[in-house]
């Protein structure tokens, strides 16, 4: 899916910048709005805990602009969202089955590790976390491409050289 930013330059004549979590002041009021929501709808990968080895598995979802951890217990739900801006890095602790992510950040507090995940999850989530970061430090402008070319590049960018 390519948002469609041709339609907004066309009518303001603006730039939009949705990784500072800024849009232009020339760009209309409903033009940031959708540009944003387009943005924020996206989701780029998800990863749950395994079953039966986490009886309420915990999941991770990535998105373009945060990442949300949410964790089950009986009767009960807990998400935690947190934006791209509050993270600092994510690791992963590998056992012999499975994974454990954990996420640092800075300004907002620290969610508890994501245990018992499929080590491949663990570790595409932590690049796509990674390339996230690396994109937000270095100003990306994620409008200009579709979806698929995005998820491929964020994980070039965080792949760990080992």
């Amino acid at each position: 899916m390519r948002f469609n930013i041709v339609d907004v330059m066309k009518k303001s004549f603006g730039t939009v910048f949705t990784s500072e979590k800024k849009v232009e002041d020339s760009v209309p009021k409903t033009d940031k709005l959708n540009v944003l929501a387009d943005l924020s709808r996206e989701i780029l990968f998800e990863a749950k805990s395994v079953y039966p080895y986490e009886l309420f598995p915990d999941k991770i979802t990535i998105c373009l602009n945060r990442i949300t951890i949410t964790y089950k217990k009986p009767f009960s739900l807990d998400e935690r969202p947190i934006p791209v801006e509050y993270l600092n890095t994510a690791h992963v602790t590998r056992g012999l089955f499975f994974a454990s992510l954990s996420i640092e950040t800075f300004g907002v507090e620290r969610p508890n590790p994501i245990h018992h995940l499929k080590i491949d999850d663990a570790n595409t989530a932590r690049r796509y976390i990674l390339g996230l970061i690396e994109c937000k430090k270095n100003g990306v402008n994620y409008v200009e491409y579709d979806i698929e070319e995005i998820k491929e590049k964020l994980l070039e960018i965080g792949q760990i050289r080992e």
